[in-house]
């Protein structure tokens, strides 16, 4: 049942004798095929509700998370991550990160990419212990942007047209993103460059009572670039994966957004491709 809401996810857990901590923060981002500077598209100063569900106690104990966004780019803000073992001495930590808009599968405990669908882009190494955060709106050597919007009405069919351009039919499932995470290291070093803010410290609490909203639907926008570069960061043996699902809303305060938000990435080359498709005059 609802408990409260909050203004980031904390997530902490344990692997392999890893202690992995970290605060998931979501926002609006800026449409990037009218915003070229990526800082600038990734930017945002105030966040989006989370609310929190839990159910059960002890062993039974359950919870779970419902984002109330507004229809636009999507940016998933990583803050204060921090990862100990016995080894920190002898090691630089880095957490992978990967959104897919279906729950992906893994052959192994190794493998960054998924085994039953096609993401866009690869996985983020995210170097922790920095004090700095990182914002994403996208998969690394991804093509689009992460989008959020209105869902259709349950009971409504899409038209042809509207299953062209990736507007799926809305089920129990539309809305839902998940997140993976993995635990990589590389050898220490004297010192490491990196991008980012300054982590900040933020309050969680919001109040108990959630905002209006209605259900969303999660897809890809317009093309667009994030800078990347080859990791040398190696996955840690033994380590697990662990993949969050977070469910989407829009607020009923939100402004309609007329950006492509497609369901596959097929549909969302087609969006691209109509985009750059122009009728000469007579």
């Amino acid at each position: 049942m609802f408990s409260k809401v909050i203004s980031s996810i904390p997530v902490s857990y344990n692997t392999n004798n890893h202690n992995i901590s970290f605060d998931l923060i979501f926002g609006e981002g800026k449409d990037g095929a009218y915003c070229k500077n990526e800082t600038e598209r990734k930017n945002f100063s105030t966040s989006y509700d989370v609310e929190l569900y839990e159910s059960g106690t002890e062993d039974d104990y359950m919870k779970g998370y419902r984002v109330v966004a507004n229809e636009g780019p999507l940016v998933i803000r990583i803050d204060n991550i921090t990862i100990n073992s016995k080894d920190t001495t002898k090691y630089d930590y880095a957490i992978g990160f990967a959104l897919d808009n279906n729950e992906p599968q893994y052959s192994s405990n190794w493998e960054t990419t998924p085994n039953n669908i096609d993401r866009d882009g690869t996985l983020w190494t995210i170097p922790a212990n920095s004090n700095k955060y990182y914002s994403f709106d996208q998969n690394p050597r991804g093509k689009y942007q992460w989008v959020s919007k209105r869902a259709l009405d349950m009971n409504y069919e899409p038209s042809q047209e509207e299953t062209e351009l990736g507007i799926e039919k809305t089920t129990e499932n539309t809305g839902l993103i998940y997140l993976t995470f993995m635990v990589f290291h590389k050898n220490k070093v004297i010192t490491q460059l990196v991008s980012g803010g300054i982590s900040r410290g933020i309050a969680t609490t919001r109040g108990g009572t959630p905002q209006n909203s209605s259900a969303a639907r999660f897809g890809y926008g317009n093309e667009t670039e994030s800078a990347s570069l080859k990791s040398n960061f190696k996955f840690v043996e033994g380590t697990e994966k662990y993949v969050l699902p977070v469910r989407l809303r829009i607020a009923e305060s939100s402004a309609t957004n007329n950006i492509n938000c497609a369901q596959t990435l097929e549909c969302a080359n087609l969006n691209s491709l109509k985009k750059q498709t122009m009728t000469i005059p007579f």
